[in-house]
């Protein structure tokens, strides 16, 4: 059994609603859903979801995240040099091979454990024998991987095959590179990593560049949330729009349009953010989402239209709303302060499984005014977000180094991401990491690893702010 705590950790937190709708809509016990077969496709949808960090989307379940709109295996698979001649303009494969994309088609039903083996090893034997009839074939090569993918103890045969396919510009194999390194292989420290960061960028850049919906969508928000890619703002646009070309199966097209919008506001170029304002005023006239997103992208400069927004939002999209509307009843922004209302709405259990609402109660119980004082239900609140928001991950490493005897439930979480972070050189990581490992903190304290960190950066600001405490020259 592979142990996916580290990768739950970064990708599930604050969606366990999400994973226990996903789990009883397949029929699926936590312990199967961790098979290197099925784990992937349950991963996949959960974070289909978008970043629920934001109170964005709706969880979608799904029966597997092969796209709506590409053809089957069985109509995509290249044909061997010797294949029959097409018949009614479709290629009509072999037998062999067209027994082998069958199973690999699924639908997979895992309630019987027992009736799942035998399919398993019933798609590993016709994806052998089609391999035989034509080893070149990367749908074949695909197929055959995600089989011994399933069974375990085979997983270096998979990637091997994935990487073959994927040479011969095979969409569905970058994107099971990727979903390797992102499902199993991140921050793993127990074993070799079969995939690594750098390669899964590429995976995942790459299926997107082929035309995989599912790569699509996922880089967009990556580039936006950020982790295994560096965040870049424009891209995130970029890549979004072409989403809307492409999309996943089952997710909306409401839904696609208005993260579009969220990205666009955000902009820092004029043009995209007006564009991105004219979008979520269309939206806002049926959806709750997109009010929650234009009140944000408004209110410095109408904070009472914004407040009203809002207010009409958090009946139907709490996520989204709650998090801003609370912020403006605390300070006062466009209408009357109403701070005990605001500490109703985000503590009051509305939404509490989104993590941009714990972050906003943990935020309240760090500070203390509002809220009895609790920094270790408060920063185990914001910890709850931080695996969702670069922002938010960097607050929390700012608390923990400031009170360095509040301890994380599951730390080695945060350091995989800050150190993913600070590898992709993004702004204030490094910084944030080095502190972290220089306050002495019970879980992460660690000089030496600090110091070394700083020396090697040859960041001089940042080796002269801790020069002191490493001694460095």
């Amino acid at each position: 059994m592979v142990d996916t705590r580290n990768i739950l950790l970064g990708a599930v937190s604050g969606a366990l609603a999400a994973s226990a709708v996903l789990l009883v809509a397949h029929a699926i016990t936590p312990s199967t859903a961790q098979s290197p077969a099925v784990y992937p496709l349950v991963r996949a949808q959960v974070d289909a979801a978008g970043s629920m960090a934001n109170g964005e989307g709706t969880p979608v379940v799904q029966s597997s995240v092969r796209p709506k709109d590409q053809s089957s295996l069985l109509t995509m698979a290249q044909a061997p040099a010797d294949a029959p001649a097409p018949v009614n303009g479709k290629t009509v494969l072999p037998a062999v091979i067209r027994d082998c994309l069958r199973l690999a088609e699924g639908p997979f039903d895992i309630s019987d454990s027992k009736a799942f083996a035998k399919l398993q090893q019933d798609w590993i034997a016709a994806c052998e024998k089609a391999m035989a009839a034509d080893s070149d074939n990367p749908k074949v090569q695909v197929a055959l991987g995600r089989a011994y993918s399933s069974v375990g103890g085979k997983d270096q045969a998979a990637i091997d095959l994935f990487r073959a396919a994927a040479r011969r510009n095979d969409a569905q194999a970058w994107h099971q590179i990727y979903e390797r390194f992102k499902s199993f292989d991140r921050g793993r420290t127990d074993r070799p990593q079969l995939v690594k960061r750098p390669e899964a960028e590429q995976a995942l850049r790459r299926a997107a560049e082929l035309g995989h919906p599912y790569a699509t969508m996922m880089l967009a928000v990556l580039l936006d949330r950020g982790g295994t890619v560096k965040r870049d703002a424009e891209d995130a646009i970029h890549w979004a729009e072409i989403s809307l070309t492409r999309p996943v199966e089952d997710e909306d097209r409401g839904s696609m349009q208005v993260r579009l919008g969220r990205l666009l506001v955000k902009s820092t170029k004029p043009e995209q953010r007006a564009r991105g304002v004219k979008l979520l005023e269309a939206l806002a006239v049926q959806r709750g989402d997109a009010k929650a997103e234009l009140a944000k992208a408004i209110r410095n400069d109408d904070p009472v239209r914004a407040r009203k927004l809002l207010e009409d939002s958090q009946r139907t999209y709490p996520g989204h709303a709650i998090p801003a509307l609370a912020d403006m009843l605390i300070k006062g922004e466009g209408g009357p302060k109403d701070e005990k209302r605001a500490v109703s709405l985000v503590s009051a259990g509305r939404a509490s499984d989104v993590p941009a609402v714990r972050v906003a109660h943990g935020r309240l119980l760090v500070e203390g005014r509002l809220l009895p004082r609790d920094l270790v239900k408060g920063i185990g609140l914001i910890d709850s977000g931080a695996g969702w928001d670069q922002d938010t991950r960097l607050e929390l490493m700012g608390l923990l180094a400031k009170h360095p005897d509040v301890k994380l439930n599951r730390p080695e979480s945060l350091m995989v991401d800050a150190m993913e972070s600070a590898t992709l050189d993004e702004p204030g990581a490094l910084a944030a990491l080095v502190d972290l490992k220089l306050s002495g903190h019970v879980q992460f304290g660690d000089k030496a690893g600090g110091c070394e960190l700083a020396r090697k950066s040859g960041d001089k600001d940042l080796s002269a702010k801790v020069a002191e405490r490493c001694a460095l020259k």
